[in-house]
């Protein structure tokens, strides 16, 4: 599962092919200075609160999901850009340091659409969550509601589903265990952090993270801008799980 993981076409790539055909690949020079900067990332892990704090190092911008094919095709159509090479030149012209966060399947289109090859070196820092679990239960209810940011309100009530909450466990671990053996295929440089060491010391964590990516540790870190979700249902939902897999 691993290898059809990384190697078959994902849903974004699919639709950045038929968007750009022919000018969505690259097979040229180096184009930019400094490394690609990648957070890896699965559902509920935690890279929406390390994205803000890196981006408060102000000489780095992005960090977001700006590789979905969906707001790829957003500031294409807006911006009159007819190829993929253009898209990542436009994105990252802000500041001399940009990332993006990538899924496993991502990662693998940065390599085989060549993109890589536009940056001297590719860094990979993987964010995962120890308690997997929590995780599934988040991402259960999350997509059960479509709330995925804490600003965002909820368009309707979660259910318990424990046939979800397994489906959610393995997809977690096999995108965790893909994102480390893409990146020993490919060559990239890989680090990881933890969401539970980043809640438990921001600074620590954020330091780590920038000198992986090269920058400068921010000297004070911004309140992060969302406020943590998971609540009693959450908590319900972890009880009630566990109690149905130990259940005689």
């Amino acid at each position: 599962m691993i290898f059809k993981t990384i190697s078959q076409e994902c849903s974004h790539e699919k639709v950045l092919r038929k968007l750009f055909r022919a000018r969505c690949a690259y097979d040229g020079p180096v184009v930019f200075d400094a490394p690609l900067m990648l957070i890896g990332f699965t559902n509920r892990c935690g890279s929406n609160l390390l994205a803000g704090y890196l981006r408060a190092a102000r000489s780095v911008t992005g960090f977001q999901e700006q590789l979905n094919h969906d707001v790829v095709a957003k500031v294409a159509r807006e911006q009159g850009i007819d190829s993929f090479v253009d898209y990542i030149r436009h994105v990252s012209q802000r500041a001399a340091r940009h990332g993006f966060k990538a899924g496993v399947e991502q990662v693998a289109m940065l390599h085989r659409l060549g993109i890589a090859r536009m940056y001297p070196s590719v860094r990979v820092l993987h964010i995962t969550r120890r308690d997997t679990l929590a995780q599934a239960v988040s991402f259960s209810i999350a997509d059960q509601t479509k709330q995925w940011v804490s600003w965002q309100p909820r368009r309707s009530e979660p259910r318990y589903d424990r046939a979800d909450i397994d489906r959610r466990l393995d997809w977690i671990a096999l995108q965790n265990e893909a994102m480390r053996v893409a990146s020993r295929i490919y060559g990239f440089a890989y680090g990881q952090i933890t969401y539970e060491s980043l809640v438990r010391s921001p600074s620590e964590a954020v330091a780590r993270a920038a000198t992986f990516f090269g920058l400068e540790p921010p000297e004070a870190l911004p309140k992060p801008g969302l406020t943590r979700q998971a609540d009693a249902v959450n908590a319900e939902f972890i009880d009630r799980y566990l109690k149905d897999v130990w259940q005689p």
